[in-house]
């Protein structure tokens, strides 16, 4: 089938509603229908770029039609339309999720596919996803669209066509012409960079290929990595310490971390704080001759007490937040001036990551870099996940990245907290601001050992119970 249109029908009047509060698989199945139209033979096919119109008025010639109704569209459209579609030869996708599942149904249609480089496919897909955001960024920052719609269509025609004859080069080419667009329309709004921040977590259990991955990767990368997790790498995983080394050495990669193992940092003396820090600092540098210049830790722990011996031990960042339970103060800019109980202050990233994992981080990623830019005196988005196991529209952010700053540019936190403007705002939050969860914590886990161990008593004493009611048969009642 030739198709003369690559449509998708979205729940909205206007790109100034398109709705962003969706979760789960209806926000992973609304960015999937939008960007699944952007593959290079389906553009090629069609001769056009891709378009959206809306799901309760949709097209009234539909034939010929590749046209994809997300789930979150469906109940929106006009009774019989999806009969009327089949009958007048439009080719309908309206009960698929995920990309992949869209594409199969699309791609089915068309008669001799060419083989295309999945890689380069993913960059188009990447293409899609990145002008559905700018353009949803130009909305939130009060801006009309400033985009060159004819010559974007353009670029992405030939480079389509170009990536069908297996031209690589010409296609990529073409592609960074479309995203070179992109870039000029943000930077009629916002002409300065913004940041993003990959906080890449750790744990014994991702030990292994998914670090390994992530370590290889080309992408600014900053790994939250404490002294004994290290310690276990130096031991066990040679590949993944190998990695290590060599991201640290082209200047990919940033650690995070400082201290020996993770404590109950604010219920120790400041004395043990910063021998456990000074142990720590050690460790790093045994094994892979240099330190973390970035305080961070996973477990709730951050302090007022902090800022002084960071400032002491040389750190230039800390994170002012973890990712456990507890409470602590979040500051009114992503990157402030964070000052102790002493009055010794460090730079500090105050504000919480986003799920990487999580569909709906990157439906509503246009909002959230918005508020930063409108907010903050550095724009910063930072994004948190596991190692691979982020989103796959992590993976469209990370490939935007390589062609333009439209949407962000990666940065390690060395260079965030050395080369960013200087925090616009001293940051000092009050001692009881902070609130520690190791009580809470104690009691759920001591009541977690209790029922868990219960089956195992209880099974620990079946000869005993039998005894009991051979002497006691007159009145047992079934307990011990």
């Amino acid at each position: 089938m030739n198709f003369q249109e690559l449509i998708v029908l979205l729940p909205c009047h206007s790109l100034e509603d398109f709705p962003l509060y969706h979760e789960g698989a209806d926000a992973e199945g609304l960015l999937s229908a939008w960007s699944a139209l952007w593959h290079p033979a389906l553009i090629a096919n069609a001769r056009k770029a891709p378009g959206w119109q809306r799901a309760d008025t949709p097209p009234t010639d539909v034939s010929q039609r590749l046209i994809v109704v997300p789930s979150v569209s469906f109940d929106r459209l006009p009774i019989g339309f999806a009969a009327r579609a089949k009958d007048d030869g439009a080719l309908l996708i309206s009960k698929a999720v995920t990309r992949g599942e869209i594409l199969e149904a699309a791609l089915a249609a068309i008669d001799a596919v060419p083989t295309v480089d999945p890689d380069l496919a993913a960059d188009f897909l990447a293409l899609g996803y990145g002008k559905l955001q700018v353009e949803l960024l130009t909305r939130q920052m009060r801006y009309a669209s400033n985009l060159d719609e004819a010559a974007f269509e353009r670029f992405a025609v030939a480079g389509a066509d170009a990536a069908l004859l297996g031209k690589a080069d010409e296609a990529r080419e073409q592609l960074q012409g479309a995203f070179n667009l992109l870039g000029e329309a943000r930077k009629y709004f916002y002409p300065v960079d913004s940041y993003l921040i990959d906080l890449t977590l750790t744990a014994a259990t991702t030990l292994g290929e998914s670090l390994d991955g992530e370590l290889r990767s080309a992408t600014a990368t900053n790994l939250l990595l404490s002294a004994d997790l290290l310690r276990q790498i130096a031991a066990s995983h040679e590949g993944t310490l190998t990695a290590l080394r060599a991201a640290l050495e082209r200047g990919s990669l940033s650690l995070i971390g400082g201290e020996a193992e993770q404590r109950e940092l604010p219920l120790l003396p400041r004395e043990t704080v910063l021998a456990g820090l000074k142990s720590g600092l050690a460790e790093y540098e045994q094994v892979l001759g240099r330190r973390p210049n970035v305080f961070g830790r996973r477990r709730s722990g951050v302090a007022a007490s902090l800022p002084q011996m960071l400032h002491k031990l040389a750190f230039n960042g800390a994170l002012h937040f973890t990712l456990d339970d507890g409470r602590f103060p979040l500051g009114s800019q992503s990157k402030v001036r964070w000052e102790g109980d002493d009055g010794t202050a460090v730079d500090a990233l105050a504000r919480l990551p986003r799920d990487a994992a999580s569909s709906a981080t990157f439906l509503d990623f246009a909002r959230r870099l918005g508020e930063s830019m409108d907010t903050d005196h550095v724009a910063s988005v930072i994004l948190a996940h596991w190692p691979g196991m982020a989103s796959p529209w992590y993976d469209d952010l990370r490939r935007i990245a390589r062609y333009t700053t439209a949407l962000g540019k990666f940065i390690t936190l060395d260079e965030y907290f050395t080369d960013t403007y200087a925090p616009g705002q001293t940051a000092r939050f009050l001692v009881d601001e902070y609130r520690s969860p190791y009580l809470k914590q104690a009691v759920i886990a001591a009541k977690l050992i209790r029922y868990h161990a219960l089956p195992l008593y209880i099974a620990s004493r079946p000869v005993r119970l039998r005894a009991k009611r051979s002497a006691h048969s007159s009145n047992y009642s079934g307990g011990d």
